[in-house]
């Protein structure tokens, strides 16, 4: 076709050859179809599709390459429960905290928060800030209140892994969503799974096959997302 024949021209413009091209069209492609799915049927995940999930995440670029992240991987129905009856104990305390003219939309907000324990398989990263080799001195120009290098290091490279895991996930047909809702109850949350100490959970990632078939998210339009700097600052 002729947008076939513009891609193409496209594609050699830049560099691309056809094979770089399907490649980048089909990455693309999984990132825009991709979608946080909240309703997730109970039929068991294999171990061997899972596992192929994990190496997804394990290829995931991390500060320093030090991978300073871990999966969790609950499949015992038993644990979910605990999990779920955990996450539920807690909304109800926040709920009850709640300013009374928004008790009811607050306890339905936090509903949501939920709905991972009926998955038959829920991922949890966990990550560890490490040291920072360059000391405090690397701190000095970051600003006031500013979140620790060492933070920002480990929550980036344990989103990355995050980020493979779902699009992997979307690949093998099965439906997640990155959830940080239910770390209302990340201590508890940490007890039931055994989570090392110094180490923090990031998120929990239920995982299962779906009927569900989300519409598309409104996504801004990239020009009000990127700015480009292709000229130098002017001087103040």
């Amino acid at each position: 076709s002729s947008l076939k024949i513009v891609g193409a021209i496209m594609a050699y413009s830049l560099g691309m050859d056809r094979q770089d091209e399907e490649q980048l069209d089909l990455l693309l492609h999984l990132m825009r179809e991709r979608r946080s799915v909240r309703s997730l049927r109970p039929d068991p995940v294999p171990t061997e599709v899972l596992e192929r999930l994990l190496e997804a995440a394990r290829w995931a670029p991390s500060a320093g390459n030090r991978q300073a992240f871990r999966l969790l991987v609950v499949t015992s129905r038993p644990v979910l429960e605990q999990m779920g009856l955990a996450v539920r104990r807690a909304a109800e305390r926040v709920a009850a905290a709640a300013r009374q003219d928004r008790a009811e939309s607050v306890r339905s907000y936090l509903d949501n928060f939920c709905h991972f324990a009926g998955a038959p398989a829920v991922v949890a990263p966990i990550y560890r800030a490490s040291a920072d080799l360059l000391g405090p001195s690397a701190e000095a120009g970051r600003g006031q209140g500013a979140v620790s290098r060492a933070v920002v290091d480990s929550l980036s490279s344990v989103s990355a892994a995050v980020m493979n895991l779902l699009l992997a996930a979307h690949a093998a047909n099965l439906g997640a969503c990155w959830m940080t809702g239910p770390l209302i109850a990340a201590g508890e949350l940490g007890r039931i799974l055994n989570v090392p100490a110094g180490w923090d959970l990031a998120a929990l990632v239920p995982i299962g096959y779906t009927d569900e078939a989300p519409a598309a998210p409104r996504r801004r339009p990239p020009e009000s997302m990127a700015r480009w700097i292709d000229e130098p600052a002017e001087e103040p």
